[in-house]
Parts: structure tokens; C-alpha cells; sequence
């Protein structure tokens, strides 16, 4: 049952990664296409993508720990186990 809650943590985290990092996409590509000048388009275009790969990095390991620990805590093993059949 831990597997199950580590995995939708983390398969919930990497769709979320993957629609801000297609968001950027597809916003530096209309930017391009549209001359979008100002303070937004330009920040879209200075994005530095190493540096928000090294968030993403930052990110996991901070969602792995709070996973941990609201794990822990929640005592989440103890609530859901009346629900799993043991044969």
C-alpha cells in the first residue's frame, strides 16, 4: 500500500512538471510567433531551462519528503488497511 501512495505522489507530481514545462513551450513559441515584446514575453524569453530543471530536481526530493512524512504522521497504513483484503 506505500508503493501505491509513493507512486501517485510522484506520477501526480510528474504531470504536473510536464504541464508547467509544455505550458513554457508552447507560451516561448506563441511569443516567438506573435513579436510579443514586454514584460512577460521577455521573461519567458531569458527562462533558463537548466536552472528550472535543477527546481524540478529540488522539487521531487521536497515532495518525496513531505510524502514521508504525512506517511508518517497521517498514519495513513493504519486508516487504509481495514480496506485491503489480506487472503
Amino acid at each position: 500500500m506505500r508503493r501505491i501512495y509513493y507512486n501517485i505522489t510522484v506520477t501526480t507530481l510528474s504531470v504536473a512538471v510536464a504541464l508547467l514545462i509544455g505550458t513554457v513551450e508552447l507560451l516561448q513559441v506563441l511569443a516567438e510567433r506573435l513579436a510579443g515584446d514586454g514584460g512577460f514575453f521577455s521573461l519567458l524569453a531569458r527562462l533558463d531551462f537548466g536552472a528550472l530543471g535543477y527546481g524540478v530536481v529540488g522539487l521531487f526530493v521536497l515532495v518525496w519528503i513531505a510524502s514521508v512524512v504525512v506517511w508518517k504522521a497521517g498514519r495513513i497504513e493504519q486508516r487504509w488497511s481495514v480496506f485491503v483484503r489480506s487472503d
